[in-house]
């Protein structure tokens, strides 16, 4: 501790005061000029901030961004959460309208990330929480991500996956992968059971006009029961959310 701070606390919240200030993405070299520490330390600060959901990482151009999870912590101070083009307002209003979990997700690497959760607050409920790490094929969220991408990169990432499987049950056919990828295409969302949590499932879309270049997902998060008999209801709520988000975006930008 250094004047009653923890020193690696302290930089991380100067690393995003440093972003507020700049309002731009940053190299690696870029933070160490701006705070004055050394690289080896920023580094392996930026690379635990990414594994844990709170900044983007643009490959080509080699620069961090804080991401929506760190945009959205805050959202409920602000009392901003009701727009139509706000985030976290419509998880919330998803959440009252089918009494659900709301969850929002990105890929990291091979896995989904859950980088905001509005857990439902029915007695019988699938409770998440953000940050928390899945396999991307092993969820709705991650196989409506993975839809973005080419059938060549996805036939590379399955392959990726069942080589650092640790348990040969953990390995996943490609076939299974690209019939779920085909749903998403067609349909425009996707419904799972069973598949990363035993008695619950999800039914998931991309985020459209999102607030970042990194794709978003959201899903409404729900038991086996209500997700087979409320299926078309919950489709509807979350598509029609989507579809209002999107336009609110498109509106703000007009």
């Amino acid at each position: 501790m250094t004047n009653g701070l923890v020193k690696s606390a302290a930089r991380v919240m100067a690393i995003f005061e440093c972003f507020e200030d700049v309002k731009r993405p940053l190299t690696i070299s870029e933070l160490v000029r701006l705070m004055g520490v050394p690289q080896s330390s920023m580094s392996a600060l930026m690379k635990s901030l990414l594994a844990q959901g709170f900044v983007d990482y643009d490959t080509r151009a080699r620069t961090y961004t804080p991401s929506v999870r760190v945009g959205l912590l805050g959202s409920w101070l602000m009392g901003g959460a009701h727009n139509q083009d706000n985030l976290l307002g419509m998880m919330q209003e998803l959440n009252a309208a089918t009494g659900d979990t709301a969850v929002l997700g990105v890929l990291n690497g091979v896995e989904t990330q859950y980088i905001h959760v509005v857990n439902s607050y029915q007695r019988l409920r699938f409770h998440l929480r953000p940050g928390m790490m899945r396999p991307m094929f092993r969820t709705a969220i991650g196989l409506v991500l993975a839809s973005l991408r080419d059938d060549a990169e996805i036939g590379r990432m399955v392959r990726r996956v069942n080589t650092e499987a640790e348990r040969p049950e953990d390995k996943i056919l490609e076939t299974d992968v690209m019939a779920r990828i085909q749903e998403v295409r067609d349909n425009g969302y996707l419904i799972t059971s069973n598949l990363a949590t035993p008695g619950a499932g999800v039914v998931a879309t991309l985020v459209r006009n999102g607030p970042s270049s990194r794709p978003l997902a959201i899903g409404i998060a729900a038991p086996n029961p209500r997700l087979i008999s409320g299926r078309e209801f919950l489709i509807d709520s979350l598509m029609a959310a989507v579809d209002r988000y999107a336009s609110g975006r498109a509106a703000r930008a007009a």
